[in-house]
């Protein structure tokens, strides 16, 4: 089975009226375990979340109409059923943990040292980084042009590991790194 977030919820029961669905369903609760996965504490701070980072969201979501407002996204998720959110939830990170034969990947953005734009006072360079867990092994990085483009990176450093993965046993099985960090 799938490991996509959406496939796995796609049977939830809208319990919205009609008249009040701006945006999608799937779209708010996308857009909600995302924010609150990434460290979004509130619905205020889930809309905010979903406005920085709409384009990324849009690689997986329709977003037809933009992210929804913090009263359109209370309003749909929280009068979802806890049984059968629970449920979807569950169902998705089994399919996740099964996809990935139980390895974590952590996925983190970094600033690189010493790179800084001098005339607007911050970091110039930054990167997403996969990194099997277990393997100690960096699986791939993809470079950004500022922190705010990380969540549009992320996507694409997964698509490229998902592709090997499927082409190469030692991606698909794991690799036995003797090193703290290298790189593939």
């Amino acid at each position: 089975m799938s490991a996509s977030l959406l496939d796995h919820f796609a049977c939830l029961e809208d319990p919205r009226v009609e008249r009040n669905q701006r945006h999608a369903l799937l779209d708010s609760v996308l857009l909600t375990v995302c924010a609150v996965v990434s460290g979004a504490h509130g619905w205020e701070a889930i809309e905010e979340f979903g406005r920085e980072q709409l384009d990324g969201l849009r690689t997986c979501g329709r977003f037809d109409n933009g992210a929804p407002s913090h009263d359109g996204i209370a309003n749909g998720v929280s009068r979802l059923t806890p049984k059968g959110f629970g449920e979807c939830f569950r169902s998705w990170t089994q399919a996740v943990a099964a996809a990935t034969a139980g390895e974590v990947i952590e996925v983190e953005g970094k600033s690189a040292r010493g790179s800084r734009d001098r005339r607007r006072g911050r970091s110039a360079l930054h990167r997403v980084s996969a990194w099997a867990c277990s393997n100690r092994l960096v699986l791939g990085q993809e470079a950004t042009e500022e922190k705010a483009n990380e969540i549009t990176a992320i996507p694409k450093r997964l698509d490229i590991l998902s592709s090997k993965a499927a082409s190469s046993p030692s991606m698909r099985w794991g690799v036995n790194a003797p090193s703290p960090r290298r790189s593939l």
